[in-house]
């Protein structure tokens, strides 16, 4: 389970306030919702894709069990006076809503097991998730292979299980500005991962960063991706055992 901490909300925030990539992947699924749709938005965390789903939709559910992060989001809700999002502290794969949703969004967030097992439970229309799609690690100095939850390994996983799907990938900015260098190099001793055998070193963070066109922000991480969107219809998923 993720956990979050000071340093990670903070660079979190700075990268969804000045890069706005949570709303290129609500455009994406945008197309796919129905009018008034139902939302759920699963694994929330700091609530930036839910704040960007509260703009085009009628209700957003906001579930996650970090108290931390969670907070970030009631602040940008009261602050914005939005109205349309739920936020509820708890376990999203243990929940039954009153109400079936419409849609959920799984974005970076649960296995696939339990993504089918909670969508067949709780939605009604069409589940959505989000998937890397790419070779390796985004933020570790070293070259460290994902592992697990890609787009091509959940494709295979659906494949194996029989379950009809649509999936498209589409091209995404995903870097993370810094205030400093220093912040640049507490950013990769954060995110490094633990088999990566690389030093954190600050000349070669330097090489890394690009100038950004910002007072406030004035190094630049780009991190140009590729993501992966899987959509399926709850009804095409068996019952779980």
């Amino acid at each position: 389970m993720y956990r979050w901490t000071p340093d990670s909300i903070r660079f979190r925030i700075d990268a969804a306030e000045q890069t706005k990539y949570d709303d290129a992947i609500v455009a994406q699924i945008l197309p796919h919702l129905g009018e008034n749709a139902y939302v759920c938005d699963a694994g929330c965390g700091l609530g930036y894709t839910s704040l960007a789903l509260a703009r085009h939709c009628a209700r957003v559910r906001a579930v996650d069990t970090s108290k931390e992060a969670l907070a970030v989001l009631r602040d940008n809700i009261t602050a914005g006076s939005i109205l349309n999002i739920e936020v509820v502290e708890d376990d999203l794969f243990s929940m039954q809503p009153i109400e079936k949703y419409d849609a959920m969004l799984f974005c970076f967030f649960g296995r696939l097991e339990e993504t089918l097992r909670a969508a067949k439970a709780q939605c009604a229309g069409t589940v959505f998730m989000v998937k890397k799609n790419w070779r390796n690690h985004r933020f570790t100095p070293g070259e460290v292979p994902l592992k697990r939850f890609t787009f091509q390994q959940t494709l295979l996983e659906l494949d194996a299980l029989q379950i009809p799907y649509r999936a498209e990938t589409f091209p995404i900015e995903m870097g993370q500005p810094f205030r400093s260098i220093e912040d640049a190099l507490l950013f990769f001793e954060t995110y490094r991962q633990e088999d990566d055998d690389e030093d954190v070193a600050p000349e070669k963070v330097k090489r890394l960063l690009c100038a950004n066109d910002s007072d406030s922000f004035p190094y630049f991480l780009p991190a140009r991706r590729t993501l992966g969107i899987v959509a399926i219809a709850a009804g095409d998923i068996p019952e779980q055992n």
